[in-house]
């Protein structure tokens, strides 16, 4: 019987993700994957962030020579974490009850058993990041940023750079240089400092408690702070367009391209508290928003000031 699509048996996850990896060889399972992928934007947006993922591990590494050392010395390594995990996860006789422990690192040596010479480093770069995510796992302290932009960028990413900040924010260590619910006395603070004519919206349900501006490799940029009345904070990165044209910051093309297209790009996953991210163009700056929010009620709350 071919493999279909009833989630009993499969998970959906793992079909996406064979199906990104060209490994479903069946007509019909490749037919209604693609019909899902159509109607949901969810398993869409997996889809189409694997395959990101993928290039941009393919782009950054060069394919090398894989020393028979290096192969042995991460063999043992994995070696090492089965039996570490079958110790954690074991029970002593006079229990009845039997706990199994995660197969997840025999699966993961199993899959790298067979010796292999011209291996892409990146399947390399694959291999550590599974391995550490595992490593969360069994702590329990597994990671949620998954968007692959923020995985990859650097610290000249503005998207990266608008995620530290809006941290920074939350835990007290940047505050407003200048405290004001005056949209006009915060655009002549930022105009004054950072040499820019600012966005500054009115949001319903939160209230403007400042501005800060700083520099980045000479680069200025204005950091806007909104609150509400539960102590929520909504932050918006600025920088003018030139910023990005110059390559002062980074943007990365897809997401330039889906602004372009959509008019903003919104996603979460960008940090171990599932934030949420916008990024649009306005007048002639580039603003970057985060948000406590979910990636819904933030679409709601920008759609209404971003008019």
């Amino acid at each position: 019987m071919p493999m279909g699509l009833n989630t009993t048996s499969f998970n959906i996850d793992e079909l996406i993700t064979s199906y990104s990896d060209n490994q479903i060889s069946d007509p019909e399972t490749k037919r209604q994957i693609e019909d899902l992928l159509a109607k949901d934007q969810k398993l869409n947006a997996k889809y189409r962030s694997e395959i990101l993922t993928k290039e941009i591990l393919k782009k950054r590494f060069k394919e090398t020579q894989l020393p028979e050392a290096t192969y042995n010395k991460v063999m043992l390594s994995i070696d090492n974490l089965i039996a570490d995990a079958k110790k954690k996860y074991s029970v002593s006789p006079q229990h009845s009850v039997s706990i199994e422990y995660p197969s997840f690192w025999e699966n993961l040596k199993s899959a790298f058993t067979e010796k292999f010479i011209g291996v892409p480093r990146y399947a390399f770069a694959v291999l550590a990041f599974v391995v550490v995510g595992g490593l969360f796992v069994f702590t329990g302290t597994a990671k949620k940023i998954k968007n692959p932009y923020i995985l990859s960028g650097t610290e000249s990413s503005l998207m990266v750079q608008a995620v530290n900040s809006f941290h920074k924010v939350l835990k007290g260590e940047v505050k407003p240089a200048i405290n004001s619910s005056n949209a006009a006395e915060v655009e002549k603070y930022v105009m004054e400092k950072a040499h820019f004519d600012p966005y500054v919206p009115q949001i319903d349900n939160y209230s403007l408690s400042g501005a800060v501006c700083s520099s980045y490799h000479g680069q200025e940029l204005a950091h806007i702070i909104y609150q509400n009345t539960d102590g929520r904070l909504l932050y918006i990165l600025q920088v003018p367009i030139s910023a990005v044209q110059k390559k002062n910051v980074d943007l990365p093309d897809e997401v330039q391209k889906e602004i372009n297209t959509a008019k903003y790009y919104m996603c979460d996953e960008v940090d171990e508290n599932d934030c949420t991210l916008t990024l649009w163009y306005k007048e002639n700056n580039v603003c970057a928003s985060m948000t406590t929010m979910p990636k819904q009620e933030m679409y709601v709350t920008f759609t209404k000031f971003n008019k």
